[in-house]
């Protein structure tokens, strides 16, 4: 198993309950794929540097997590399919960079640590 980071950015003009629900499903998916370890962080609202899809702010959120590297490609799959996603980006992590599992209901609510 390997150890990813994946952050991406969804349209700032998503319903709450739209985008609450969005970072459960993409956290969701990665423990269906196997995943384990997933932490998600909402860094909550940016501005971007430069406009993406006529938006110049992005709602963004970090998720890391232990997977194969054929769940990281599933996930890339299914985030591009994704239209509330503005932008995205996995970056390959050392595996003591991804810490203990963080409950999913609290990064769902949109706790941050």
């Amino acid at each position: 198993m390997r150890a990813y980071e994946l952050v991406y950015a969804l349209a700032p003009n998503l319903p709450d309950e739209e985008r609450t629900a969005q970072v459960k499903r993409f956290a969701e998916l990665a423990k269906r794929l196997g995943c384990t370890r997933v932490q998600v962080e909402e860094w909550g609202m940016k501005r971007m540097a430069y406009e993406v899809k006529r938006f110049k702010e992005g709602y963004y959120v970090i998720m890391r997590f232990l997977g194969d590297p054929s769940a990281k490609d599933e996930l890339d799959r299914q985030i591009k399919l994704s239209d509330e996603v503005l932008r995205h980006l996995f970056v390959r992590l050392e595996e003591t960079q991804v810490s203990e599992e963080v409950d999913l209901d609290f990064a769902a609510e949109g706790g941050s640590q």
